[in-house]
């Protein structure tokens, strides 16, 4: 992983919210940035995963939350 300051990390492999606003998705294996999702203008509060496994939300010091669908990695 990069330098960039985290201010939340879940599990999925592995996603990190970040201070800049994106949320970035990436490979366990080799620790590559494989995904990475904007929709924030401040910082990354909160991120979760959904019981089944398809959504990420993330949740923003902007007061804005955003649900992804993991398999698709697109924005709902």
């Amino acid at each position: 992983m990069n330098s960039s300051l985290y201010m939340c990390l879940s599990w999925l492999g592995a996603s990190t919210g970040c201070v800049d606003g994106k949320v970035r998705v990436w490979d366990g294996l080799s620790g590559d940035c494989v995904k990475t999702f904007s929709g924030h203008s401040e910082a990354i509060q909160s991120l979760g995963v959904s019981v089944s496994g398809d959504y990420l939300v993330s949740v923003s010091l902007d007061g804005t939350a955003r649900v992804f669908e993991i398999a698709e990695f697109k924005q709902l």
